[in-house]
């Protein structure tokens, strides 16, 4: 029995080690199996996480290379805004002749920046359609024909026509449209187009019948289109401009040997919207309104700033005129005359109702110094030269006393006197029309332009400014008075033409480039300056496409 029980103890034991061994191998299979399973998920989380750290690391290499980026285009455009108020500040500098500045240093500057950016440096372009390069400059806007002062009423119809026929490419049927467009009223002139016309083009459309805000304004026009507004390239030069190579300081375009005739050129070269008459002189101050109706407030501030005998003397002209009425110019070229009979009629018909109110006018009376002023005055005053050197002769009640200019009109004054005198007077609405042509700028298209003007002087005009002050005009004159000091224009001529010609305007375009000199960012803006108020103001401001390569739209920039 014993030897029975201990051989049954030894069995269950033997049973008991063999299932332990078993169950011992099971876990040890269990956990190999859990550790393979582990590891793939282990992998996949270092994975994710290295991918994150890498993608986080990339976002912060481009944010870092984007504020790189957007600290270069910061400081370029700066330097663009810093090339807008120096240009501002030579325009408007009193005395200053910017639109004969072109192609110098004068119209570049270089700016320190930082250790960290270096030298910056911005520079001041205008483009010449007359010789189809890119320059140092600004353009002066009174170079080209200003739409928005060209005459709208129907009796002056034939000559804003005829100022229209002379820009290249425009025909009679064009000239109308453009006029159509402008005017107020929706009735179409002989070849022109209104409010009827373009309704039958689509619904609700009319004519603009207002001023143009920018030269894009005419591609609304019954055929305008972009070839003959822009040239051959169908966009502005001011936007998209042709490549170019930088060679010291003159910018020069390649046009790989082709030559351009003005025919080919887009009218924006000739044409503008921008600059008009000003009242303000560069010191800030108003000027005087030489053919204000209120004769009264005229002598009052004509004493004010040159004394009791000059305000006597400019009173009694605008009064009674020049002793000579044989040497007052007429308008007499500018009018339709049937137009003009016409609205003569019209205001015989209405005189009788106006009468009284006209009687009750003239009998109104003041005194200044020695005049008896009691009505708005006969006569106007066109220009400067219609005063130096001009004698009045009073009427019977001032026992016909004449009055001396007190401007003489020796050869040696004329230089001096007239630069002054314009800058003081303005003489608006002396004339029908109240264009005005840069007589040191204007290509001949645009000086033919000018009222009346007789065949062959614009001509002759380009031809001596050339001899006299090279291919960028006239330089250095500050009035027009060389056209009469170099036999250009005789005085008569000069009285005739000179409420329509200028040597500098209100308005000036041009491109502000700013570049860092180390990287070659750069950014460009289109501007125009407004000078006819005090301080000038930007009136257009355009920025131009720039690439950070250093292109901007095809310009490389050096």
């Amino acid at each position: 029995m014993n030897r029975v029980g201990i051989c049954g103890r030894n069995k269950m034991v033997q049973s008991l080690l063999a299932r332990r061994q078993r169950l011992a191998s099971n876990v040890a299979e269990r956990s190999i199996s859990n550790w393979g399973f582990v590891l793939p998920i282990v992998c996949i989380v270092i994975l994710f996480l290295t991918f994150q750290a890498y993608t986080f690391t990339e976002l912060m290499l481009v944010e870092n290379i984007a504020s790189v980026a957007n600290e270069k285009s910061r400081l370029a455009s700066s330097l663009s805004d810093s090339g807008i108020a120096y240009a501002s500040s030579r325009i408007t500098k009193p005395g200053g002749d910017a639109a004969g500045l072109t192609a110098t240093e004068e119209w570049s500057g270089r700016l320190s920046l930082s250790k960290r950016t270096g030298d910056g440096e911005f520079d001041i372009l205008s483009f010449n359609a007359v010789t189809q390069r890119w320059r140092l400059g600004v353009v002066d806007e009174t170079s080209k024909l200003n739409l928005n002062e060209l005459p709208l009423g129907s009796e002056h119809a034939l000559e804003a026509r005829r100022m229209l026929l002379c820009m290249p490419r425009v025909t009679p049927r064009l000239a109308d449209a453009i006029l159509d467009w402008l005017d107020a009223d929706d009735e179409p002139r002989p070849l022109g187009a209104e409010a009827a016309y373009y309704s039958s083009l689509q619904r609700d459309a009319k004519a603009r019948n207002r001023p143009l805000d920018h030269l894009t304004d005419l591609l609304g026009v019954r055929g305008m289109s972009e070839e003959i507004l822009f040239g051959a390239d169908r966009e502005s030069v001011w936007g998209k401009m042709p490549p170019e190579v930088v060679g010291g300081s003159q910018i020069q375009r390649q046009r790989a040997g082709v030559n351009i005739s003005f025919d080919e050129i887009g009218l924006e070269h000739f044409l503008t919207v921008y600059g008009g008459a000003s009242f303000v002189t560069d010191q800030g101050d108003e000027r005087i309104v030489i053919n204000n109706p209120d004769l009264v407030a005229l002598f009052d501030t004509v004493d004010a700033k040159f004394g009791e005998e000059v305000a006597t003397y400019v009173v009694a002209y605008r009064l009674y005129g020049p002793q000579d009425k044989s040497d007052l110019p007429a308008d007499n070229f500018l009018i339709d005359e049937v137009e003009s009979a016409r609205r003569r009629g019209e205001q015989q018909a209405g005189l009788g109702q106006n009468n009284e109110a006209i009687q009750e006018e003239t009998q109104m009376e003041t005194t200044r110094g020695i005049l008896k002023i009691k009505s708005s005055g006969n006569f106007t005053v066109r220009s400067i030269y219609d005063l130096i050197g001009v004698p009045v002769k009073l009427p019977k009640e001032y026992n016909f006393e004449e009055l001396n200019s007190p401007w003489k009109s020796s050869g040696s004054n004329y230089p001096r006197l007239v630069p002054m005198l314009q800058s003081v007077f303005s003489f608006y609405d002396a004339t029908p029309i109240n264009v005005k042509v840069n007589v040191n700028l204007s290509p001949v298209d645009v000086l033919n332009a000018i009222p009346g003007i007789e065949d062959g002087l614009a001509d002759h005009i380009v031809k001596m400014r050339s001899k006299l002050g090279g291919g960028n005009g006239l330089q250095g004159s500050s009035s027009i008075d060389w056209l009469r000091s170099q036999g250009v224009l005789t005085m008569d001529q000069l009285r005739t033409y000179a409420p329509y010609m200028t040597v500098r305007g209100n308005a000036f375009r041009f491109l502000s480039r700013g570049r860092l000199v180390s990287t070659g960012e750069s950014f460009c803006q289109e501007v125009v300056i407004d000078r006819r108020q005090f301080p000038p103001r930007v009136s257009y401001c355009m920025p131009v496409v720039t690439h950070a390569s250093g292109f901007v739209n095809g310009i490389e920039i050096d």
